[in-house]
């Protein structure tokens, strides 16, 4: 499977009660929670390159590893052969990267007046944090997401035509040009994976005023390597 400029695969990858058996593991995790900064009340369970890759990634890493895979096992394994039948090469973890984690949103209702995406279009850099040696690799980064909980509204993915090479064109102003061209709405659904590269400017779908209730996705990453794909967060 190739991946690359505007493409997004997508599978059937959990059932709903298996969401809903992985929602009540993460609520009983609470405790482990660690609160972001960033509209609306958004928490993460486990330890993020894109937040923790400067100073604390090691650490927190083998902190909380322990704990993911003991709770999360079975999923760990799931993503291990559905990334091994779509892949080139070996898919592996690695104790000394972060297993794949959640992303946490709370809405009430009552926080949302106007909310844009492209006030948080990125693109997916965090492997320069945690791989010194990625230029020398040429590797093919991946992104995946597995909506386990949604809102009211539903959820989805944004993204627009840009690519890496264009940003130093535009001046890195990459939130700008969002604000001012067209993008292509991806509609997620309850249980299935959506990957991609990670390399087309992105950002999580639109919250409509009134939305309620949680969002709750399996975030992670695939690097390919001289073993093969490792599968990190």
């Amino acid at each position: 499977m190739e991946f690359g400029p505007g493409i997004v695969k997508e599978d059937d990858f959990l059932t709903t009660a298996e969401c809903a058996d992985i929602s009540q593991k993460v609520l009983s995790l609470e405790c482990h929670w660690e609160p972001r900064l960033g509209p609306y009340q958004f928490a993460t369970l486990g330890c993020a390159a894109y937040l923790d890759g400067e100073n604390d990634y090691a650490d927190k890493s083998s902190t909380l590893n322990p704990l993911m895979v003991k709770t999360f096992s079975n999923v760990y394994e799931r993503l291990r052969l559905y990334f091994g039948q779509i892949l080139e090469g070996e898919v592996y973890y690695d104790e000394a990267y972060s297993y794949p984690g959640f992303h946490l949103f709370k809405f009430s209702g009552n926080d949302i007046f106007s909310d844009n995406p492209a006030d948080r279009a990125h693109f997916d850099y965090q492997f320069a944090k945690v791989f010194p040696d990625f230029a020398k690799t040429q590797s093919v980064p991946l992104t995946f997401t597995v909506p386990i909980e949604e809102p009211s509204s539903g959820s989805s993915l944004e993204m627009w035509d840009l690519r890496p090479e264009g940003h130093a064109e535009i001046h890195y102003e990459h939130k700008e040009f969002a604000r001012t061209h067209p993008s292509k709405t991806v509609p997620y659904s309850l249980g299935r994976i959506f990957t991609h590269d990670g390399l087309n400017l992105h950002a999580m779908g639109q919250i409509p005023p009134g939305t309620i209730g949680r969002r709750m996705t399996l975030q992670g990453h695939a690097f390919r390597n001289e073993r093969g794909w490792l599968l990190y967060w």
